[in-house]
């Protein structure tokens, strides 16, 4: 009985940790659209295409070899490991195209018999392709570990605000003005995560301390994207970051890889053999299946690298742009507040109010956080959230801050 319950709870720890890691890169509201398709979608697409490179890697047959009738068994097994292993070479059968056979035979390439010539034409990267995969895979992911450690370690517990203000978490008019409530009194008293530091640096981020790191994770998402070109570059060993632009062009007139050598799938593989104290070389001809799909891969990698990127740098951007811009962030508030009441924003009174809302009590943190949920939750959820914001900021007018309220969500725990 022991060792069934024994088990069970293996079973259950296994289970746990799988919905744990699918929760890690699951898409959450702490975020806009393209941070999502950063961590997110690019993420379980990288990860895809490096499970799968590996399955053909390993399993299947990434690579083939034609040898002479004397080999047999290990010979051959051996060969097909050291060539895969120590890199092949392409070399085109011939200079130009050829119509027929009789200009094929004119104009056939020779093998050098320089071996440096050869190691200059090696190519060193398709048994890398599941390891670079899975790397690039981990520094689309990183900036959204960097930027949940910030949040809750400050106790501006960003996911669970948002979670709390989600459309699914309000279709009851009820539960939504408690929600309402709720993070209406964090904004309005407990949002200052500035409170343990001190001297200049409280000075200079009270407020926005969250909005500056969003804002840094931001920046790292819009550099990160773009230096993924040049670890492809880097890995491929082309001359230009452009180069999946010219593999499309390529393909789509018509030259394949023995014109271009872009991912060629017919390679060289030299060898040697200590036979009797003798060293003999042998050069054999290989077919690189593997190839065809990375190809296909880093091809479709590289447009949705372009698009991933100007995503990134626009998002950035705009953020950045929004948080210099003071006039358009208490426009907005007034917009949002004049759904609400139509008269508030014709009221001069009302005017200086609304400054001083956004100035003083909304702050770069809270504005930072309502754009967030205006993103995610729509405006629905946005109106009903300044609605008890406006409400609670008119009372703190008339009575002092209750610092005898229960702890709100700062104090809540994560999940």
């Amino acid at each position: 009985m022991m060792k069934i319950t024994t088990n069970n709870t293996t079973t259950t720890h296994r289970s746990d940790d799988s919905v744990n890691l699918l929760g890690a890169i699951s898409p959450l509201p702490d975020g806009d659209l393209a941070d999502r398709l950063n961590y997110c979608y690019t993420t379980t697409l990288l990860i895809i295409c490096s499970v799968f490179i590996s399955g053909w890697s390993f399993v299947g047959q990434p690579i083939q070899c034609w040898f002479p009738a004397y080999y047999r068994g290990w010979w051959i097994e051996y060969a097909l490991d050291y060539c895969y292993v120590q890199n092949t070479y392409f070399l085109g059968f011939t200079d130009i195209k050829a119509d027929n056979f009789f200009d094929f035979a004119e104009h056939i390439i020779p093998i050098p018999k320089n071996h440096t010539e050869r190691e200059d034409k090696q190519l060193g990267y398709y048994q890398w392709v599941p390891f670079v995969l899975a790397l690039q895979a981990l520094m689309f992911f990183l900036p959204v570990v960097i930027w949940r450690a910030i949040y809750n370690s400050t106790g501006f517990r960003v996911k669970t605000i948002c979670e709390t203000c989600s459309v699914k978490s309000n279709m009851e008019p009820e539960e939504r003005v408690k929600n309402m409530s709720i993070v209406a009194r964090f904004l309005i008293y407990d949002h200052d995560v500035t409170s343990s530091l001190g001297g200049r640096i409280k000075s200079h981020f009270e407020g926005k301390m969250v909005f500056s790191a969003y804002l840094l994770v931001k920046m790292l998402y819009a550099l990160n994207a773009l230096f993924q070109f040049l670890i492809v570059k880097w890995m491929l060993g082309t001359d230009s970051i452009f180069w999946g632009l010219n593999v499309a062009r390529d393909l789509v007139a018509g030259r394949e890889w023995p014109e271009t050598g872009n991912f060629p799938r017919v390679t060289l593989c030299d060898f040697s053999v200590r036979v009797l104290g003798n060293l003999h070389r042998h050069s054999v001809q290989c077919v690189l299946m593997i190839n065809m799909f990375n190809e296909k891969i880093f091809v479709f990698l590289w447009f949705w690298y372009c698009i991933l990127a100007i995503a990134s740098v626009w998002s950035f951007l705009t953020w950045l742009v929004t948080s210099l811009n003071e006039r358009s962030q208490i426009n907005m508030i007034a917009k949002y507040l004049e759904k609400i009441d139509p008269h508030t924003a014709r009221s001069m009174t009302r005017k200086s109010q609304i400054r001083e809302f956004v100035q003083r009590t909304l702050r770069p943190d809270g504005l930072f956080l309502i754009q967030l949920i205006s993103k995610n939750s729509g405006d629905l959820i946005t109106c009903e959230l300044l609605t008890s914001l406006w409400k609670e900021y008119l009372a703190t007018e008339r009575r002092p801050p209750p610092y005898d309220e229960p702890p709100l969500l700062s104090k809540k725990p994560l999940d």
